[in-house]
């Protein structure tokens, strides 16, 4: 289950996929602050003690079941994701000016990284397993 993004970071057009290990995302922490790029998640292989994957559930975060890691809410400006649906194949979806991926700040002891805010698809849907959470700033 790959997830990429495209962004820009200083003039330069980056993608991003959580599978490798270098992988970051844009983090805005309020409207004109500056983007700074922090590590995306923690796969399986990578030392730490915050949640592997790269994702964390709306409801899991509204239940406390995130709290032991001061979850901090986050934009993350890309204008392009990907997601897999659930016969492989990959799709990407530009995001609209004035929307932005939600994220979420975990920090334990030393360790920071950042997660994508995610949601069920509606069952009708079926073609994907989660969605991210897509929120919209007032200009």
């Amino acid at each position: 289950m790959s997830w990429a993004v495209r962004y820009l970071h200083g003039q330069v057009e980056r993608l991003s996929r959580f599978q490798h290990r270098s992988a970051c995302l844009p983090v805005s922490a309020r409207r004109g602050a500056q983007i700074v790029l922090m590590p995306w998640g923690r796969r399986p292989d990578e030392p730490g003690k915050l949640p592997k994957g790269g994702w964390a559930h709306l409801t899991h975060l509204q239940g406390g079941v995130w709290d032991q890691f001061g979850p901090k809410p986050v934009r993350l400006p890309v204008y392009e994701f990907a997601e897999r649906d659930v016969t492989g194949r990959e799709h990407w979806f530009m995001v609209t000016r004035g929307q932005f991926l939600q994220g979420c700040v975990a920090t334990l002891e030393r360790e920071r990284r950042v997660y994508v805010v995610t949601l069920d698809c509606a069952p009708d849907v079926g073609e994907f397993e989660r969605w991210p959470r897509l929120v919209i700033v007032p200009t």
